[in-house]
Protein backbone atom coordinates (compact mmCIF):
# COMPACT_ATOMS: atom_id res chain seq x y z
CA UNK A 1 0.00 0.00 0.00
CA UNK A 2 1.31 3.43 -0.92
CA UNK A 3 2.27 5.72 1.97
CA UNK A 4 -0.36 8.27 1.01
CA UNK A 5 -3.03 5.56 1.34
CA UNK A 6 -1.74 4.79 4.82
CA UNK A 7 -1.90 8.43 5.85
CA UNK A 8 -5.46 8.72 4.57
CA UNK A 9 -6.47 5.61 6.50
CA UNK A 10 -4.92 6.78 9.75
CA UNK A 11 -6.65 10.16 9.53
CA UNK A 12 -9.94 8.50 8.62
CA UNK A 13 -10.19 6.09 11.52
CA UNK A 14 -8.22 7.98 14.22
CA UNK A 15 -6.20 4.93 15.12
CA UNK A 16 -2.58 3.88 15.01
CA UNK A 17 -1.43 2.25 11.81
CA UNK A 18 1.40 -0.26 11.59
CA UNK A 19 2.70 -1.25 8.17
CA UNK A 20 5.05 -4.22 8.72
CA UNK A 21 7.87 -5.18 6.40
CA UNK A 22 7.66 -8.96 6.34
CA UNK A 23 10.53 -11.23 5.43
CA UNK A 24 8.75 -11.87 2.13
CA UNK A 25 8.57 -8.17 1.22
CA UNK A 26 10.09 -6.72 -1.96
CA UNK A 27 12.56 -9.25 -3.40
CA UNK A 28 11.66 -11.80 -0.74
CA UNK A 29 8.25 -12.73 -2.13
CA UNK A 30 9.67 -15.41 -4.43
CA UNK A 31 11.23 -17.46 -1.63
CA UNK A 32 8.69 -16.85 1.15
CA UNK A 33 5.47 -18.62 2.09
CA UNK A 34 2.07 -17.81 3.54
CA UNK A 35 2.86 -19.71 6.70
CA UNK A 36 6.03 -17.67 7.22
CA UNK A 37 4.09 -14.44 6.68
CA UNK A 38 1.33 -15.47 9.09
CA UNK A 39 3.86 -16.35 11.78
CA UNK A 40 5.62 -13.00 11.25
CA UNK A 41 2.29 -11.23 11.77
CA UNK A 42 1.55 -13.33 14.85
CA UNK A 43 4.91 -12.37 16.32
CA UNK A 44 4.07 -8.73 15.70
CA UNK A 45 0.59 -8.86 17.25
CA UNK A 46 2.01 -10.60 20.30
CA UNK A 47 4.60 -7.84 20.64
CA UNK A 48 2.02 -5.08 20.27
CA UNK A 49 -0.17 -6.62 22.94
CA UNK A 50 2.70 -7.21 25.35
CA UNK A 51 4.63 -3.99 24.81
CA UNK A 52 1.97 -1.47 23.72
CA UNK A 53 -1.17 -2.85 25.39
CA UNK A 54 -2.95 -3.10 22.04
CA UNK A 55 -6.43 -4.45 22.72
CA UNK A 56 -7.63 -5.09 19.18
CA UNK A 57 -6.41 -5.06 15.60
CA UNK A 58 -7.88 -4.93 12.15
CA UNK A 59 -5.78 -6.70 9.54
CA UNK A 60 -5.73 -5.18 6.08
CA UNK A 61 -4.23 -7.27 3.31
CA UNK A 62 -3.54 -6.04 -0.21
CA UNK A 63 -3.01 -8.44 -3.13
CA UNK A 64 -0.96 -11.39 -1.83
CA UNK A 65 -1.49 -9.83 1.58
CA UNK A 66 -5.07 -11.07 1.26
CA UNK A 67 -3.79 -14.65 1.32
CA UNK A 68 -1.64 -13.69 4.31
CA UNK A 69 -4.70 -12.36 6.13
CA UNK A 70 -6.74 -15.49 5.39
CA UNK A 71 -3.90 -17.70 6.66
CA UNK A 72 -3.40 -15.51 9.75
CA UNK A 73 -7.04 -16.04 10.69
CA UNK A 74 -6.31 -19.75 10.86
CA UNK A 75 -2.94 -19.46 12.62
CA UNK A 76 -4.24 -17.16 15.36
CA UNK A 77 -6.90 -19.69 16.37
CA UNK A 78 -4.14 -21.77 17.96
CA UNK A 79 -2.55 -18.84 19.82
CA UNK A 80 -5.38 -16.35 20.32
CA UNK A 81 -4.68 -15.51 23.97
CA UNK A 82 -1.13 -14.30 23.37
CA UNK A 83 -1.93 -11.96 20.46
CA UNK A 84 -4.00 -8.80 20.32
CA UNK A 85 -7.62 -9.81 19.51
CA UNK A 86 -8.56 -9.71 15.84
CA UNK A 87 -11.46 -7.28 15.47
CA UNK A 88 -11.78 -7.52 11.69
CA UNK A 89 -10.17 -8.25 8.34
CA UNK A 90 -10.09 -6.25 5.11
CA UNK A 91 -9.18 -8.05 1.89
CA UNK A 92 -8.32 -5.44 -0.76
CA UNK A 93 -7.76 -6.87 -4.24
CA UNK A 94 -8.21 -10.59 -3.44
CA UNK A 95 -7.18 -11.76 -6.91
CA UNK A 96 -6.15 -15.22 -8.08
CA UNK A 97 -2.39 -15.54 -8.54
CA UNK A 98 -2.98 -18.76 -10.48
CA UNK A 99 -5.26 -17.08 -13.01
CA UNK A 100 -2.86 -14.14 -13.27
CA UNK A 101 0.09 -16.46 -13.90
CA UNK A 102 -1.95 -18.43 -16.46
CA UNK A 103 -1.93 -15.36 -18.68
CA UNK A 104 1.87 -15.53 -19.08
CA UNK A 105 3.44 -17.54 -21.89
CA UNK A 106 6.20 -18.87 -19.63
CA UNK A 107 3.99 -20.27 -16.87
CA UNK A 108 3.17 -23.76 -18.17
CA UNK A 109 6.81 -24.74 -18.76
CA UNK A 110 7.96 -23.18 -15.51
CA UNK A 111 5.27 -24.96 -13.54
CA UNK A 112 6.18 -28.31 -15.09
CA UNK A 113 9.83 -27.77 -14.18
CA UNK A 114 8.97 -26.56 -10.68
CA UNK A 115 6.81 -29.61 -9.97
CA UNK A 116 9.64 -31.90 -11.06
CA UNK A 117 12.05 -30.01 -8.82
CA UNK A 118 9.64 -30.53 -5.94
CA UNK A 119 9.55 -34.26 -6.61
CA UNK A 120 13.35 -34.28 -6.66
CA UNK A 121 13.52 -32.59 -3.27
CA UNK A 122 14.71 -29.28 -4.71
CA UNK A 123 11.70 -27.17 -3.80
CA UNK A 124 13.80 -24.43 -2.22
CA UNK A 125 16.13 -24.15 -5.22
CA UNK A 126 15.78 -21.10 -7.47
CA UNK A 127 13.62 -21.72 -10.53
CA UNK A 128 14.07 -18.32 -12.21
CA UNK A 129 14.51 -14.62 -11.49
CA UNK A 130 11.53 -12.36 -11.93
CA UNK A 131 11.50 -8.73 -13.05
CA UNK A 132 9.13 -7.43 -10.35
CA UNK A 133 11.36 -6.09 -8.91
CA UNK A 134 14.22 -6.89 -11.25
CA UNK A 135 16.29 -9.88 -10.19
CA UNK A 136 13.81 -11.31 -7.67
CA UNK A 137 14.63 -15.01 -7.07
CA UNK A 138 11.66 -17.39 -7.26
CA UNK A 139 12.08 -20.88 -5.87
CA UNK A 140 10.22 -23.94 -7.14
CA UNK A 141 7.97 -24.39 -4.11
CA UNK A 142 6.83 -20.77 -4.16
CA UNK A 143 5.99 -20.90 -7.86
CA UNK A 144 4.00 -24.10 -7.40
CA UNK A 145 2.13 -22.39 -4.55
CA UNK A 146 1.27 -19.43 -6.78
CA UNK A 147 0.62 -21.10 -10.13
CA UNK A 148 -0.90 -24.52 -9.47
CA UNK A 149 -4.53 -25.35 -8.73
CA UNK A 150 -5.02 -25.85 -5.00
CA UNK A 151 -1.54 -24.45 -4.38
CA UNK A 152 -1.09 -22.81 -0.99
CA UNK A 153 -1.69 -19.35 -2.48
CA UNK A 154 -4.64 -20.42 -4.63
CA UNK A 155 -7.57 -18.93 -2.70
CA UNK A 156 -9.57 -16.66 -5.00
CA UNK A 157 -9.77 -18.44 -8.36
CA UNK A 158 -13.00 -18.08 -10.30
CA UNK A 159 -13.13 -21.76 -11.30
CA UNK A 160 -13.50 -22.97 -7.72
CA UNK A 161 -16.85 -24.44 -6.79
CA UNK A 162 -18.83 -22.83 -3.97
CA UNK A 163 -17.90 -25.83 -1.83
CA UNK A 164 -14.19 -25.30 -2.52
CA UNK A 165 -14.39 -21.58 -1.69
CA UNK A 166 -16.17 -22.44 1.55
CA UNK A 167 -13.36 -24.82 2.45
CA UNK A 168 -10.78 -22.08 1.87
CA UNK A 169 -12.56 -19.12 3.48
CA UNK A 170 -15.14 -20.63 5.81
CA UNK A 171 -12.91 -20.46 8.91
CA UNK A 172 -13.36 -16.66 8.81
CA UNK A 173 -17.10 -16.95 9.49
CA UNK A 174 -16.87 -15.41 12.97
CA UNK A 175 -14.57 -12.56 11.93
CA UNK A 176 -16.05 -9.33 10.48
CA UNK A 177 -14.61 -9.21 6.97
CA UNK A 178 -14.68 -6.60 4.22
CA UNK A 179 -13.93 -7.62 0.63
CA UNK A 180 -12.82 -4.77 -1.63
CA UNK A 181 -12.60 -5.34 -5.37
CA UNK A 182 -11.87 -2.92 -8.19
CA UNK A 183 -13.68 -2.92 -11.52
CA UNK A 184 -10.45 -2.11 -13.38
CA UNK A 185 -8.06 -4.42 -11.53
CA UNK A 186 -5.36 -5.15 -14.10
CA UNK A 187 -4.34 -8.34 -12.29
CA UNK A 188 -7.76 -9.94 -12.74
CA UNK A 189 -8.37 -11.64 -16.13
CA UNK A 190 -10.92 -9.78 -18.24
CA UNK A 191 -12.89 -13.00 -18.55
CA UNK A 192 -13.62 -12.96 -14.82
CA UNK A 193 -16.69 -11.14 -13.50
CA UNK A 194 -15.19 -9.50 -10.41
CA UNK A 195 -18.52 -8.59 -8.85
CA UNK A 196 -19.92 -12.11 -9.25
CA UNK A 197 -16.74 -13.66 -7.85
CA UNK A 198 -16.81 -11.23 -4.94
CA UNK A 199 -20.40 -12.26 -4.11
CA UNK A 200 -19.36 -15.91 -4.11
CA UNK A 201 -16.42 -15.20 -1.79
CA UNK A 202 -18.70 -13.20 0.48
CA UNK A 203 -21.11 -16.13 0.66
CA UNK A 204 -18.23 -18.55 1.36
CA UNK A 205 -17.09 -16.49 4.36
CA UNK A 206 -20.56 -16.10 5.78
CA UNK A 207 -22.92 -13.48 7.13
CA UNK A 208 -20.12 -11.50 8.75
CA UNK A 209 -18.67 -10.56 5.36
CA UNK A 210 -19.50 -7.51 3.29
CA UNK A 211 -18.54 -6.69 -0.28
CA UNK A 212 -17.42 -3.30 -1.60
CA UNK A 213 -16.96 -2.84 -5.34
CA UNK A 214 -15.14 0.23 -6.65
CA UNK A 215 -15.96 0.46 -10.39
CA UNK A 216 -12.87 2.49 -11.35
CA UNK A 217 -10.58 0.78 -8.87
CA UNK A 218 -7.27 -0.63 -10.09
CA UNK A 219 -5.24 -3.27 -8.26
CA UNK A 220 -3.66 -0.61 -6.02
CA UNK A 221 -6.77 1.64 -6.06
CA UNK A 222 -4.63 4.46 -7.41
CA UNK A 223 -6.88 7.44 -8.09
CA UNK A 224 -9.76 6.04 -6.00
CA UNK A 225 -8.15 6.21 -2.57
CA UNK A 226 -10.72 8.61 -1.13
CA UNK A 227 -13.59 6.39 -2.24
CA UNK A 228 -11.91 3.43 -0.56
CA UNK A 229 -11.37 5.31 2.71
CA UNK A 230 -14.99 6.48 2.69
CA UNK A 231 -16.17 2.88 2.36
CA UNK A 232 -13.72 1.76 5.02
CA UNK A 233 -14.75 4.12 7.82
CA UNK A 234 -18.11 2.55 8.79
CA UNK A 235 -16.60 -0.93 8.70
CA UNK A 236 -13.82 0.04 11.10
CA UNK A 237 -16.31 1.65 13.48
CA UNK A 238 -18.51 -1.43 13.26
CA UNK A 239 -15.58 -3.69 14.16
CA UNK A 240 -14.78 -1.80 17.35
CA UNK A 241 -18.43 -1.29 18.32
CA UNK A 242 -19.48 0.56 21.50
CA UNK A 243 -16.03 0.01 23.02
CA UNK A 244 -14.43 2.20 20.36
CA UNK A 245 -14.44 5.22 22.65
CA UNK A 246 -12.55 3.49 25.47
CA UNK A 247 -10.40 0.87 23.79
CA UNK A 248 -6.66 1.46 23.85
CA UNK A 249 -5.21 2.33 20.42
CA UNK A 250 -5.76 -0.61 18.10
CA UNK A 251 -3.61 -1.15 15.07
CA UNK A 252 -4.50 -1.37 11.43
CA UNK A 253 -2.04 -3.49 9.51
CA UNK A 254 -1.28 -3.36 5.84
CA UNK A 255 0.61 -6.28 4.32
CA UNK A 256 1.46 -6.32 0.63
Amino acid sequence: MHSRHSANLQLAVYRSLVQPTLRSALQGWGVGSLQQDALDLLMLTKYLKAEHASEAVILLGHSTGCQDAVRYCKVIQKDAEAAAPLAGVILQAPVSDREYQAGKATTADRLKTAEQMMRDGQGESILFRDDDPVGTPVCASRFVSLASKHGDDDMFSSDFTDHELKGILGHMAQIPTMLVLGGEDECMPKSVDGWALGKRMQKAIGSGAQLTFIPKGTHSLEGTEEEFVKELQPFVKQCFGPAAATIKPPYLYSCT
